[in-house]
């Protein structure tokens, strides 16, 4: 996972990160980045899918 997670664009890996390693919430994570909420979920959703996506090749 940690080498799927390298492949992120830098804005995805820092969302993905903050959510799910971090414990933070979106409001938290709209502070942290300075992004809006909407871009924080988008991050978020479009990091998740691309980790997917590249988990799926590596098997």
């Amino acid at each position: 996972m940690e080498s799927c997670l390298e492949t992120l664009v830098n804005e995805q890996r820092e969302a993905i990160r903050l959510f799910y390693l971090e414990s933070k919430c979106y409001n938290e994570i709209v502070e942290i980045t300075g992004q809006d909420w909407n871009q924080v979920r988008s991050l978020i959703q479009n990091g998740r899918r691309n980790l997917k996506i590249c988990m799926e090749k590596q098997v």
